[in-house]
Parts: C-alpha cells; structure tokens; sequence
C-alpha cells in the first residue's frame, strides 16, 4: 500500500492501517514526550490547557497536585440490546494537562449522590490514551486523554448529582443528571403508569465560534510568518467563522453572530431530558470527505487533492462549548460526512483496525454499542413511549460515497429488525412513537446538497412500511420540513399547526442542519445549471427562485413576487448511484437526478433547532408527540428565539401494534 495512489483515493480503513503501523513503530505512552507538543512556551499542550482550565474554572473545579483538569464533560444514555436504557449513565470527560502528559499513577472517579456535595457511592472511571499520526510533514503525534466512567445501580426517574474526582485531589464542580423513566414490562404489555411529559432538542452541522488560536497549532510553518498573520487560523478553516457578511443573524450587523455556541444554550432553556446531535459534530474535518489528513496548508484553508485538512484540537473546543448542556443532559450523537477521520485504529472494539473513521469517536464518545457490530454510530436507545435509532448516513450514501456500502448491507438487516421488534414484536405496546436521525437528506431542496437517493431508496421503504413518526436529518445547513410521505409521495398538507396521524398519513422527514455552521441557500430560479425534469415546465411561481416558508415571514414584495413561495419546487434534484465517478476532490460521487416535489411545507434558511414535547398517555387514550422548530434570534423579533412551526403527532396510546408486514 502507498500513500500516494493516482488510480483510487486511498480508503479510510487502508488509511487507518497505515497510521496503526506508524504508531507501532514509534509508540506514544501516557508518560513519553510527543513530538512539537512543546514548541517553547506557547506550545500545544499549554494551549490546549489554556482552553481547559478556563473551563474547569468556569464549572467550578478546584485543582489538585498533578497539574491537570477536567473539562467537557457529557453524558450518554446505557441502553441495553433491546433499547430500554438501564438505570445508569455514561459519564466522559477530557483530561488535560500542561505538559501533554498525564502520572502514571494517576486515577480516576465518577462520585455520584442525591445532592450537592453528598455523593455516597464512587465509580473507579477508565483513563484511555487517543494518538494519531498524521501525514503532516514536522507534524505532531496529537495526544488526547478521556475518562469514562458509567455509574450503575440508580433508581429509574431520578435525580442524581455527580462529580468526576482524580487520585491527585483534582474535582470538578457539581453536576446532575436525571435516569430514564421506569421500563415498566415488556412482552406485550404497556406501562401500567405512562411515563411524566418529556421535551427532547434536536439539531445538526453545528461545528465552533473558535478554534485553536495559538501559533504553535501551526506546525510546520515558519513561526515568524505564523506570529505576523496574528497567530490564528483564518475564518472557517476550523471554526464557522465564514459567515456571509449579508446574513441577517450571524453575518455583519446580525443579531447572533456565534449561533454554534448560543443555540446550546437556548436549548438549555427547554429542559431537554436528552439532545439528539445529527451528525457533521465539531468540524475537525473540514473538508467532509473521509480522504487522507494533510495539513501542509491549513492556514491557507485548503488541503492537497486527495487529502484533508485535519485539526484533533477542535474536538476540545466542542466539548468545552457544549459542557454547559451535556454535564446536565445525554447527548446522543449520529454521524456525518464529517466526522469520518480516518487517522485512529481501535481494535478493541472492531475486532481489527477497519474503523471507517470512527475509532477517535470510539473514545471521545460514549455511543451505546447495541447495534451492527461494525457499525459503532448505530444504536437504539426507548425514553418513555419513544423508540430512537442513530442511522449511519455514510455506509447509505450515493452523494459522498468514500464509506458507502462499508457494513455489507449489516446496518440495513438491523434497521428492519429493530423497527419490527418496535412495530410488531415485544416492545410493540411499549414504542408509540418511533425517531430515526441521521445526516445525510432522504427529503431536501437545499441548493448545496438536496435529497440523497441512496438513503432515500433505502429507508424510505421501511420507514413506509413499519410507520416511522419522524426522521431528523442534517448536512443541509438549514431548516425544511416535509408533509408526511409514505413511498415517495406526499400524502396531505400539513402547514404550520396541523394534527398529523403517521399511522395513515406517514413520514414526516425534517432537515435541521441548522446548528450553527453558516448556512445555505435554496434552489436558484430554473436554469441550466438548476434544470427541472425533462417535460416539466415552470410556470407562474415556479419561474422564481426558491424562497423561505414559515410562521411569520414576510417576502419582499409580497407572496411568490419575487421568490417561490409554494410546497412546489420543480428543480430540485437527488443524488444518484448513477454514473459514480472520482471526482476532483479525489472521492466517489453519485450524480445529480433533477426532480420536482410538491412535499416542502416550512423552510428557514439560518438557525434553528427543534424541541419535541411528548405526553405519553394510558393504553387507549390519546398520545401526543410536538414538534416546535425555535429560530435564534430571528431578525427583528427581539427576542432570543422565536417558534416559527409547530404540528402535533398523534396515536393511540399503546396501539400502536402493526400487522407484520410483507
């Protein structure tokens, strides 16, 4: 194997073989110096544990002897195979120390109780080491440690406070977290007592406002050249910062200008009892192709063809920023295009080294496992009456194909089997409503990216046909909702209030990668470069260029005067296996189908993210499932966010049994 093929990219897995044999030579120990970790006084560890302490502070940590802090904490839901979560919580947090290495002696704790500073049981926590060699000429061998601890033996439904102590006298401040509600039985019989009233939030593709600013990240370079530039990364490189300057929120003038780091908190001002994450996480990997790490020229923005930018440190920035919320609430993470990184091996859990990128999360997070064996972002967790599964858009993908196909057709055999078991197996009377997320688009008009074929000619079957409530999706950096869809095919209008019944009206599929990063624009008016369909003609509305639809909006002019304000959409298009090809970036890609659609209810093109309110009810009795779409500081409203779509899901509590299908 070469590093330098012409013929094919190099895949992520023959990626991660070659970065676990360079490790093997020259091995990295907690303890041993790591090669430009120290640039003199403003080297990488004193940087990142610049970022670090000013957390732990923040959070009201106290220091102990060794010189380290902790910092980022975030929590993770312990379901078992079945999806019910057990009475536990996974609890991972990053340690960082000035030196960039950690005492061999040192340990680790998670101390749990039931108030603040009462913790009466401690829970020995996991120290794991994450390294990974890039393809960076004088580069570093990245150095990252996480503790992992998961506290067991809790009472369902209940409050818990935790703090994450270190053998050298180092804690954090109190933080606290509520266990899922009662499982109650299964084998066909519903919860005798229905789970409280819930609210979980959801969002994608929601990246920095910072990245590492210390000019010793920029290895490699002339260090006089790197303190003259100011010492920081350009805009959008590893941050979001690349906003359009005309945008109304985060652009010049706008009322937001880091919607990243304040939709976490506006989140928090729902009190979510869970966050779903939609994949395209911190960014680390700007370039979203899963392609080899090259950072020759990330000060310029741009990496080889064939390559990628890549910055592990971009991962402390994130967890830093989403502490506030993931200390107090499960984040459950799916993944993106960009988080494929094909720079870590971990053969502890795949059985080898063929991770498809993902062995850093294998660390960083603490996703469930319940799933494919070598599918680690695939799972299924039930909170109170609904059933959660994280898709892996990638191995589905005709768009960006470089992991497509990767699980053999594993990940598909389970989706199938999880949704039967939920539909028409043991937990039937359990599960009413059913939430797939993924990245990727199954249903989009975005200009940028649009639907995917290939998740839509995979999921969209099942989803039909075990009667899936709602899909939440990213990679389109903006908001769009669907009418519900069985098929293929819009099956009613639902605007903005309406009561839909999934079990006659079908899917309703939602775009909310609008977490932060800066987004993007609907479809152009018709053109060449923007076709419709052969036989399709525009007329009337349809001539225009596609425009916003949502509560409140006000088009300039008026409605359909100068953009299209309609459902219908007649030059979208969906990415096809069709005529794949290597294109210039160096990975395979699919083709653009043109398609009309008439399914496009609520569009809004900034930031956005969504809470679910769920009142399960007793066997037979009305059961409900809302979903509010929040906008961030939407312009002109003076307030901090503003709900711009709600429509209510709607069963019967506890029937929700299907016939098997065929």
């Amino acid at each position: 194997m070469t590093l330098n093929r012409s013929n094919r990219p190099l895949t992520v897995d023959e990626y991660t073989e070659w970065n676990t044999r360079e490790l093997a030579r020259q091995p990295v120990s907690r303890r041993s110096a790591l090669k430009a970790v120290m640039a003199g006084a403003g080297g990488i560890a004193v940087a990142q544990f610049a970022l670090a302490d000013a957390a732990f502070a923040a959070g009201g940590g106290t220091a102990g002897t060794a010189g380290v802090v902790v910092s980022g904490r975030h929590l993770s839901f312990v379901p078992g195979r079945d999806g019910i979560p057990k009475a536990a919580m996974a609890v991972t947090a990053q340690l960082v120390s000035k030196t960039g290495s950690l005492p061999r002696t040192l340990r680790a704790f998670v101390e749990v109780g039931t108030a603040p500073g009462h913790y009466g049981s401690r829970v020995e926590a996991d120290i794991q080491h994450l390294t990974g060699q890039y393809a960076i000429a004088g580069g570093p061998v990245a150095s990252q440690f996480y503790v992992k601890g998961t506290v067991g033996g809790l009472r369902p439904g209940t409050l818990y406070h935790y703090r994450i102590r270190l053998s050298d006298g180092t804690v954090t401040g109190d933080a606290h977290f509520s266990t899922a509600p009662d499982a109650g039985t299964t084998g066909g019989h519903y919860l005798a007592q229905p789970a409280k009233p819930f609210t979980f939030t959801a969002f994608a593709d929601v990246g920095t406002n910072a990245a590492p600013t210390d000019p010793a990240y920029a290895w490699g370079l002339d260090p006089a050249s790197v303190t003259a530039a100011g010492g920081v990364w350009p805009s959008g490189v590893f941050d979001n910062n690349y906003y359009n300057t005309a945008d109304p929120v985060a652009g010049t003038g706008g009322t937001d200008p880091t919607p990243a780091i304040t939709q976490t908190g506006l989140m928090a001002s729902q009190h979510p009892v869970f966050t779903l994450l939609a994949g395209d996480i911190c960014y680390a990997d700007p370039s979203g192709t899963g392609l080899p790490a090259d950072d020759s020229t990330s000060l310029t923005g741009s990496a080889p063809a064939g390559k990628n930018s890549f910055n592990p440190y971009v991962w402390d920035v994130f967890f830093n920023q989403i502490e506030p919320q993931a200390a107090f609430t499960p984040w459950m993470f799916a993944t993106g295009n960009h988080d494929m990184e094909p720079i870590y091996g971990d053969t502890s859990y795949l059985g080898g080294s063929a991770t498809h990128g993902y062995g850093g999360h294998l660390k960083r997070l603490d996703l469930p496992g319940n799933g494919p064996k070598t599918c680690p972002s695939v799972y299924r967790f039930v909170y109170g009456n609904v059933g959660v599964i994280s898709v892996d858009a990638n191995d589905l993908s005709a768009e960006i194909q470089t992991n497509t196909g990767y699980s053999n057709g594993a990940q598909l055999a389970w989706i199938a089997s999880t949704l039967k078991q939920w539909r028409t197996g043991e937990l039937a009377d359990r599960v009413d409503f059913v939430v797939a997320f993924f990245h990727h688009c199954a249903y989009s008009t975005t200009n940028n990216h649009a639907s995917d074929g290939g998740l839509r000619d995979a999921l969209d079957p099942l989803f039909t046909r075990f009667q899936v409530d709602l899909v939440v999706q990213g990679h389109n950096h903006l908001l769009e909702r669907t009418d519900p869809i069985k098929n293929g095919k819009k099956t009613r209008s639902a605007p903005d209030g309406s009561t839909i019944r999934p079990a006659d009206d079908g899917v309703t599929y939602i775009c909310v990668g609008s977490g932060g990063r800066p987004r993007y624009p609907f479809r152009p008016a018709p053109s060449a470069a923007a076709p419709a369909p052969e036989g399709v003609e525009p007329t009337g509305a349809q001539l225009l260029p596609e425009g916003q639809r949502y509560r409140g909006y006000q088009p300039a002019g008026g409605a359909n005067t100068a953009e299209n304000n309609t459902t219908t959409v007649v030059n979208s298009y969906q990415w096809s296996f069709d005529g794949t090809a290597v294109n210039a970036s160096g990975y395979p890609a699919g083709t653009k189908i043109p398609e009309e659609v008439d399914w496009s209810q609520v569009r809004y093109d900034d930031y956005a993210f969504i809470a679910v309110d769920v009142v399960p009810g007793k066997r037979g009795s009305k059961t409900t499932f809302t979903v509010r779409t929040l906008a961030d500081a939407l312009p002109g409203s003076g307030q901090p966010y503003t709900e711009i779509d709600r429509i209510t899901l709607a069963r019967t509590a506890g029937l929700s049994r299907i016939r098997t299908p065929h």
